[in-house]
Parts: C-alpha cells; structure tokens; sequence
C-alpha cells in the first residue's frame, strides 16, 4: 500500500460556543494539528476554551488570528447570524474554511461569500453534519451509488426538536426559524441523495402559538411540499416545541425516499436507547435535567472515555484528515449550502405568504 504523505497545519477555531468547543477539542486531539488558536468576542470564553483544550493562543482579535502564519485552516463556529463577517475575513487569506450550518441567512450574503471563495481560490465547506451519520451516508450510497430503488420519485423528511432547544436558538439568533436552522439538515440530505435533480418550487403552511407567546417572531412548525425539476417531490415538516420533558437532547427525525424499484426509511427518534435515572441525566445543549433521556440523540454526537462519538466528530476528523494526508471529503459545498438556502427560504416565504414560491429566488 502507497503510504501517503502527511503534514502538520494550524487550525483556528472562531466562535467558543457549544459546536466551537466540540471542534476545538477534536482539533486538539488530532494529530496533524501542529498549532491551535482560539478566537470569540467574548475574553472570557476564549480564554477559557483555549484553556481547556491547551490551544497555542487565544484572542479577540479575529483578523489578528486569521492572519498568523502559524494557521493554515479556520473553523468558523460562530452563531447563525454572525456568520458572514468572520467568513469574508477567513477567505480574504486564501486559507481553506469550515464554516457551520447554514452558510448565511440571506441570499444576498450568500452570493457575497461564494463571491469572495471563488475571487480568492478558497475551499469553502459548510458543516452539514448529518453526511456524516452512518445512517444517511449508507442511504446515500445505496440511493446514488448502487440504484437500489431506482428512480427517486420523492419522499418525506420531518425533524422535531423540543422548546428548551428552540428557544435556545432563537434566543442567539433570531432570525434562524426552525425551517431555516432544523429542517435545513433534511433539505441538505435531499440534495445529496439526489445529486442531479434542482428544486423548483415550495408551498408550506405553518401555525402554533407557543413560541410567539415567549416573544420570538416565529411560528411553532411547519409543513412543506417541495417539487424538483425531475418531477420528483419531497414532504418536510418541522417543529420547535416538543414538550421540554420529551427525552430527547437533539432532534426527533425521520427520513424517507421512495423510488421505482423500492424504498428507503430511516428513523432516528431515538427510543431504541433509554436510560432512566433517579440521578437525573442533563441535557449538553441546555441547563435542563431529566429522570428520563434518549440516549445517543444528541445532534452533535456524545463525549464518551475521553473521545467524541457521532457526526460532528467524523465530519472535524475528515475536514482535519482532508488538510494533513489528503483523505476524502464530502462535506457539503459552498454551493450546495447556497442552494439548500434557497430552498428554506422558499419554504418561509410560502408559508408567510400562503402562496407557491417559485425556486430559484429572485
């Protein structure tokens, strides 16, 4: 077997949030990463994170970070709607970028940052962890790769995520409806499975009551028909306010394609791993604390003996892999991201307006 030839980078990490904590920690541990700087806003938090992890450096100064010599690659792990200042700065150096889901919340800064990858030869990632889940990886594969249902003629997806999480979110970014934050992943998934196929059209509905109730702008779910231009069309539903005593930590999700020669179903509710303790389990995404928990739920993936198991783990390690022995990636493009916005933007316009939305936007 060829051995291939490795090198050593510097991976900074911008944003010292939840999902910033878990890509500085792995970036720690992966032996390619010969320098580790951490960067946020807050003093605080990047102190401490840098802290932990035992990063080189740490500062408030994003561009000051981005233009050392010692990084080669940038993490941006920023909240939503802090995305786009953090990415232009990290593509102005050429260095190549991870940058957490969705890429933007506008087209507008959408076609600024694909601008600023292509003016400045930059491979720009998004990280739409769940191609990195070994359930939808072997869906995709047997879809794409082996045929075993032929012809996609559509699906459904639907992803639940209790009210603790939702407002949570909203809480960071107002802005970051359930369509465009949750069901995001599936739209993502969509077009991964179905490679060739670009969407054409939205309607949705959406209602509920709780979340305006608390003061955020937004509706508690929502539910979607998407139609692509192979005739193809997809069913998606989501909604932010499960009972914030349902067990799950992450989201409650179900998938399916239907094709011509046979069909595809995943389900990812989580009952098949529960655990109940009068100790109590706590919830890594909130404060929050249950008798009773879905174990394994949890979006990102579980710290467990010291290493992190799941999808935001196998999505870093490849990234990391990708930049120090050249190993395969599928981390969904810049262009991808772009089109998958379009199509949760689609799918909020259908539902304010009650009208079909037509794809691409204008």
């Amino acid at each position: 077997m060829t051995e291939r030839p490795a090198k050593r980078v510097g991976v900074a990490v911008i944003g010292a949030g939840k999902i910033g904590h878990h890509r500085a920690r792995l970036s720690a541990a992966h032996a390619g990463v010969a320098h580790l700087a951490i960067a946020d806003v807050n003093a605080g938090a990047a102190e401490a994170l840098a802290a932990e992890v035992g990063a080189d450096t740490w500062s408030t100064d994003v561009d000051a970070v981005l233009g050392s010599a010692d990084v080669d690659a940038v993490i941006v792990s920023t909240p939503e709607e802090a995305h786009t200042a953090p990415l232009l700065a990290a593509l102005v150096t050429g260095k190549p970028t991870l940058v957490e889901k969705p890429l933007t919340l506008t087209l507008e800064d959408a076609d600024t940052v694909l601008a600023a990858a292509r003016d400045h030869g930059v491979d720009l990632r998004v990280g739409y962890s769940m191609r990195y889940a070994q359930r939808y990886a072997v869906a995709r594969d047997q879809i794409v790769n082996h045929r075993s249902i032929g012809d996609v003629v559509g699906g459904l997806a639907r992803c639940y995520d209790t009210l603790a999480i939702g407002e949570a979110i909203l809480t960071r970014s107002p802005t970051a409806t359930p369509v465009k934050d949750i069901l995001t992943y599936f739209v993502d998934l969509i077009g991964w499975c179905c490679p060739d196929a670009r969407p054409t059209e939205a309607v949705a509905r959406s209602g509920g009551s709780i979340l305006r109730s608390r003061g955020h702008d937004v509706d508690d779910l929502t539910f979607a028909l998407v139609t692509y231009d192979d005739g193809s069309v997809f069913d998606l539903g989501t909604s932010y306010s499960l009972p914030n005593g349902y067990p799950i930590s992450g989201m409650a999700a179900r998938f399916e394609v239907l094709g011509t020669a046979g069909v595809l179903l995943v389900d990812e509710d989580h009952g098949d791993q529960v655990l109940y303790s009068d100790a109590g389990y706590s919830n890594a995404y909130v404060d929050q604390q249950w008798n009773l928990a879905y174990l394994g739920s949890r979006t990102s993936g579980e710290w467990a003996q010291g290493t992190m198991f799941g999808r935001v783990a196998d999505e870093t390690r490849a990234w990391l892999d990708h930049h120090t022995v050249g190993g395969p990636l599928h981390i969904t493009t810049a262009a991808e991201a772009r089109t998958t916005l379009a199509v949760t933007l689609a799918i909020d316009e259908a539902a304010d307006t009650g009208r079909a939305v037509r794809i691409p936007l204008r």
